[in-house]
């Protein structure tokens, strides 16, 4: 478990150090604007930490994926969670948002420990 931590540490330090970042240039938005803009930057920056390891999960971004179904302009369409945190963005419903960003989060940061377990998984002889 020690292992696992030192391995962690950083990574999810640079997640939150971007997610703060990125808060800085949202002093103009309201509260609920402002939280999405963060949640959005702290998803974006851990699936893109996730990626570089291999570690990307399928419905956080993937172009094809059907995972949400957001009624937009009439239409019923399914797309990842960070399309419809972007989608709900759009909208004005910062609230659905910021839900579904966070969700994109989890995926990032899950993905990248999945893929930091397993980098050494194979048969044992």
């Amino acid at each position: 478990m020690n292992r696992l931590m030192k391995r962690l540490t950083p990574g999810i330090a640079l997640v939150l150090l971007i997610g703060n970042l990125a808060g800085i240039g949202t002093a103009g938005a309201s509260g609920d604007e402002a939280a999405y803009k963060m949640a959005h930057a702290d998803a974006v920056a851990a699936l893109d930490m996730a990626k570089k390891v291999g570690g990307e999960w399928r419905d956080a971004r993937w172009k094809k994926s059907k995972a949400v179904k957001v009624e937009v302009e009439g239409k019923t369409k399914k797309m990842s969670n960070l399309a419809a945190a972007e989608a709900y963005a759009k909208m004005g419903d910062y609230e659905k948002a910021t839900q579904y960003a966070d969700i994109a989060k989890f995926q990032g940061v899950a993905g990248y420990q999945q893929a930091m377990d397993q980098k050494n998984a194979g048969p044992q002889f």
